[in-house]
């Protein structure tokens, strides 16, 4: 499967997927999933809660910034803006 050239990576939907069931959402079994591996996944390696939670944080904080930054990026007028004086 061959993307077109033209389009850039940051006017794509976040939800594309690898082209099955045309949508292009995440189920939520999957999110959930996901979600639930993390969670053990940093529970495993702690030795208090608090220390999960600052980990939890940690590894949310990065997907969190990018997510931002895509959003402010879409958000953005196209042209610039003129101010009459």
């Amino acid at each position: 499967m061959q993307r077109s050239s033209n389009t850039n990576i940051l006017d794509r939907p976040l939800g594309r997927g690898g082209g099955r069931g045309g949508d292009g959402n995440v189920s939520l079994s999957a999110f959930a999933y996901l979600y639930s591996e993390l969670v053990q996944y940093h529970q495993g390696r702690v030795a208090s809660i608090s220390e999960l939670e600052r980990r939890l944080e940690s590894a949310g904080y990065g997907v969190g910034l990018k997510v931002l930054e895509l959003l402010a990026y879409r958000s953005r007028e196209a042209k610039r803006e003129t101010r009459l004086m």
